[in-house]
């Protein structure tokens, strides 16, 4: 057996502890936009560093630990982009950038700061990080709003790769009417109509939500209904579509939002949950470490298979099937119980 890959345990543990230099690393080079000044090509470290206004030696080293990772090209002083730098970009579909600006953000690291306060109570570390503001999304709205456009445009960003595998996962050529519950701007739903230009596609959303959505190029192809599905559903619908939502939410209230959707389904009706799933026999190494954030920032979780059916009994459904994707997020078809 060739074992000349394989790490001493010692030598792997100090490998995933050193992973915390990659992350930050990241995101200051994120939030800097390193990747936006090599767009048009190479650049020295030295007038990177004046253009930046920052310490050229210290820059060097923040690069060259970077691309240790593959993450942009430093050779002799100059520095470039790589494949995976790219998606560092501002300006590149999928962007990267403010996902990256987030998850090394201060106000995470001060969350993460406090995981044992989750682990010991099995909820939310974020009144212990930020006392006052229990609410990640009051925080936001109240303290720091600039973090908050930053989790939205994140939010985005994280969620534009997935559209794509997921409509070519599915046939929606069976509906007349789709709604997509909390769908931000509405650009699965875009790309569903683009492929299935007769269907009815209406986006559901908060009232901002719909506001934005209103203002992007998805205004002209949807229709918006402003409301909030931990209250009341509506309008009834062929299909319903509820796309890495329900993670934020522990089990009693993710059982309420179910039933609500029920209350809005016709017996004909399928519900549609785009989600991860975790699996115990998988390494899944980005989706349990999502897992934590979401025990963190809102006392909530990733699910297993198992888990999504149990919620889904309890309000009165019944999962028909799983199909999964080419990304991480798989589809769960839903139908009255």
């Amino acid at each position: 057996m060739n074992r000349t890959n394989v790490k001493a345990p010692p030598l792997q543990i100090k490998g995933i502890m050193a992973q915390m230099v990659f992350t930050r690393s990241l995101s200051v080079a994120a939030e800097l936009g390193i990747a936006d000044q090599v767009a048009n090509g190479a650049e020295s470290i030295e007038i990177l560093s004046k253009n930046l206004k920052v310490d050229r030696e210290a820059l060097g080293r923040l690069i060259r630990v970077l691309a240790s990772q593959g993450i942009f090209r430093f050779d002799n002083g100059i520095v470039g982009n790589t494949e995976v730098s790219e998606y560092l970009r501002s300006d590149v579909p999928g962007s990267q950038r403010n996902f990256a600006r987030m998850m090394g953000s201060q106000w995470m690291w001060k969350v993460f700061n406090n995981l044992e306060h989750s682990v010991t109570t099995g909820g939310s570390a974020f009144g212990e990080a930020f006392l006052g503001s229990d609410n990640l999304f009051v925080y936001f709205q109240q303290v720091n709003p600039e973090a908050g456009k930053v989790f939205s445009q994140a939010m985005s960003g994280f969620s534009y790769a997935f559209d794509a595998p997921l409509v070519s996962s599915y046939d929606f050529s069976e509906f007349n009417s789709i709604t997509d519950l909390g769908g931000a701007e509405g650009r699965l739903l875009k790309m569903i109509k683009d492929k299935h230009p007769d269907v009815k596609a209406t986006l559901f959303e908060l009232p901002h939500a719909v506001a934005q959505a209103q203002k992007s190029d998805t205004k002209q192809q949807l229709e918006f209904v402003t409301g909030d599905f931990q209250q009341a559903i509506r309008p009834e619908s062929d299909c319903f579509i509820i796309k890495y939502c329900l993670h934020n939410w522990n089990d009693s209230d993710t059982v309420k939002i179910l039933k609500n959707i029920k209350n809005s389904m016709r017996d004909d009706s399928k519900l549609l949950i785009m989600d991860m799933l975790i699996t115990e026999d998988d390494s899944q190494v980005f989706e349990k470490s999502l897992d934590i954030v979401m025990l963190l920032l809102l006392g909530a979780k990733e699910r297993t298979r198992e888990e999504f059916a149990a919620l889904l009994d309890e309000a009165g459904l019944k999962l028909n099937r799983v199909i999964d994707t080419p990304c991480p997020l798989s589809i769960l078809e839903v139908t009255k119980a």
